[in-house]
């Protein structure tokens, strides 16, 4: 689904509607009737293999996930592999035991399976939609990443099948934590909850104690609820919640920059006070951030030199994994910004661009890697 909108650089969860979710095995699914067959496109990319950078991506994406539940490594070096099965197994044991946290990485996995983990369409088709002007070793890699994609899915399918997700359990476990008082569990429950008086009691109860997810979670329902005119009242509210979970979200950073340099929270457009958190954002190595930046208000102040550095910074965090398995799509957006920044631009701008780009390396890359998991399995 697209969302058509003027806040189209916002998060995905400001400006999509959410689905009602719920805690429960995945229902089968009708098959379609195949498709007439067409002669699939030749790739002209020859593909290296990524097999172990695949494995350091999902590792990164399932790191990212499940980092404010503290799972042990064992489960995310599982994940990485596709072993969903055996990552259930050891969640399990805990939660089995009283453990909220397991609790909560068991309902991520569960709908990780039930929504992440799918079969794409052919191979060569994808190799052979990469832009043209992609640069040979950045395309033989991304074509190597479909590889082991299409490779790692199959198996990670079967083994979610194979895992004994006590959905009852789960759900039971969920609810009296949330109810017993665990911020934790309140917010994540809100989620599937299909009463929107309930959700919206699980999140206060929740952001009473100041707990950002659950801040940031009001926020993006209240968003919502403005941009569909469902409501006009306590607009600014949004900005003062997306500040509050921003102190230890850069996703809330990075979307609370683009709402203040838009002024969709009822305050007027203010790109000089919003630059400070989209940056700072980046910093942290947030991806919408950089996705933002050359598109959004804030982003204009930049000078072509800053804004060209803080995109090679982002271009060298991918190439090391870490926007998980979003690698393929993060590759070739860098690749055109960085290319379009450069064009027609004189040496002195770029090697200011490029030595700029050197010193946020050498001044964030490491805490970044460790903050998102990009140095692979432990």
């Amino acid at each position: 689904m697209k969302c058509r909108t003027r806040y189209a650089i916002l998060s995905f969860a400001f400006l999509c509607a959410q689905q009602a979710l719920s805690i429960e095995p995945p229902k089968p699914s009708t098959p379609e009737a195949p498709a007439p067959a067409t002669p699939a496109p030749q790739p002209s990319v020859s593909a290296t293999d990524q097999t172990a950078f695949y494995r350091r991506l999902q590792y990164s994406t399932h790191f990212v996930d499940l980092r404010d539940v503290s799972v042990p490594n064992e489960v995310l070096d599982a994940l990485s592999q596709g072993h969903a099965d055996t990552a259930v197994a050891t969640l399990e044991a805990i939660a089995a035991k009283g453990n909220s946290s397991a609790n909560i990485a068991l309902v991520r996995v569960q709908h990780w399976c039930a929504s992440g983990v799918r079969v794409g369409e052919d191979t060569q088709k994808q190799i052979a939609a990469l832009p043209k002007d992609l640069a040979a070793d950045r395309a033989a890699r991304a074509a190597g990443v479909i590889n082991a994609r299409a490779a790692f899915m199959p198996e990670a399918m079967k083994s979610c099948r194979n895992a004994s997700f006590n959905y009852q359990q789960i759900e039971a476990r969920l609810r009296t934590a949330a109810d017993g008082g665990d911020a934790a569990s309140a917010t994540e429950l809100a989620q599937f909850t299909r009463d929107p008086a309930r959700r919206e009691a699980l999140l206060k109860a929740a952001a009473a104690k100041n707990f950002a997810p659950a801040l940031y979670a009001m926020a993006n329902q209240h968003l919502m609820d403005v941009q569909r005119g469902q409501t006009t009242e306590d607009v600014a509210s949004i900005r003062l919640q997306l500040k509050q979970a921003g102190r230890s979200s850069a996703r809330a950073r990075v979307d609370l920059a683009n709402c203040m340099a838009l002024g969709c929270d009822g305050h007027p457009a203010d790109a000089t006070t919003a630059q400070a958190f989209g940056v700072d954002a980046a910093r942290d190595g947030e991806p919408v951030a950089f996705l933002s930046m050359p598109r959004m208000p804030w982003g204009y102040r930049l000078s072509r030199a800053e804004l060209l550095a803080w995109q090679i910074f982002g271009d060298r965090l991918n190439e090391q994994g870490c926007f998980g398995d979003e690698y393929v799509g993060a590759a070739i957006a860098f690749s055109h910004t960085i290319h379009g920044l450069e064009r027609e631009q004189d040496s002195a701008v770029l090697d200011q661009g490029r030595t700029m780009a050197e010193g946020l390396w050498k001044s964030n890359a490491e805490r970044v890697m460790k903050e998102r998991g990009c140095s692979g399995p432990q």
